[in-house]
């Protein structure tokens, strides 16, 4: 089992879950108040929210994540096929983490077969920027992710996760992790919920279809990409 469920860091955990459920998804733990963490399910993978003061270094970041169903079982198959997965007891029990070659360290951790937000149309994106892309896609391979598309150019590569949700690789001079969404079907019916709760987005036309913009309360834009209908550039990859 594997799911993309990356983690925001935000002092602004209400604001934060009004946008979450201004977007469709769905609360999978208690109300969410400033002081405690959260969980949302989306059709496709979920998104956690975890408070953090005004003004740390955690504050309105977002760290690569995923669900799996058996940590160790996770770990050993991950080893397996070539990345080391080192067991631990941080966070909220028991995880596994691994280190990329660009720096970045990423949790998996045991999480649900179901969620409940299944009637809704949205994916969760996890986007992965990073100089070194051929490294981060050998670890997203070896961690069970499925390639889904790439880039004829080779700076995007994007896989989906069995039981929900997808992440992507995009070549960046930086690492960085972006929080952003995919919607099967027009984003045009995301605008009145969003300007329902008190959000702004913007819609934006691009060569691959339409998207929208909009304003986290953690300070970072957060982009809802409509799925790709044209693939000229890019590769798309048969699902095993």
């Amino acid at each position: 089992m594997l799911r993309v469920r990356p983690l925001v860091h935000t002092s602004d955990a209400t604001g934060a879950a009004d946008l979450l459920r201004a977007l469709g998804l769905t609360p999978a733990t208690e109300p969410v108040t400033d002081s405690s963490s959260a969980v949302f399910d989306a059709a496709g993978g979920r998104v956690a929210l975890r408070s953090c003061r005004p003004g740390s270094t955690d504050d309105g970041g977002t760290a690569l994540a995923f669900d799996v169903g058996d940590v160790r079982e996770f770990a050993r198959r991950t080893e397996e096929s070539g990345t080391a997965a080192e067991l631990t007891e941080e966070g909220d029990g028991p995880a596994a983490r691994i280190t990329t070659p660009d720096g970045m360290s990423f949790l998996a951790a045991a999480g649900p077969r179901g969620t409940g937000a299944l009637q809704s149309r949205l994916s969760v994106l996890a986007v992965w920027h990073t100089p070194d892309v051929g490294p981060a896609v050998r670890v997203l391979r070896d961690i069970g992710a499925r390639p889904r598309i790439s880039s004829a150019a080779g700076t995007w590569h994007d896989f989906r996760a069995k039981n929900g949700g997808l992440v992507a690789v995009h070549a960046a001079e930086r690492m960085e992790v972006e929080l952003a969404f995919e919607h099967d079907g027009d984003v045009r019916d995301l605008l009145g919920g969003l300007a329902g709760g008190g959000f702004e987005p913007v819609m934006v036309d691009g060569s691959h279809g339409r998207s929208l913009r909009v304003r986290a309360p953690w300070g970072a834009d957060v982009r809802i990409n409509e799925c790709l209908r044209h693939f000229d550039g890019y590769t798309v990859h048969r699902q095993g």
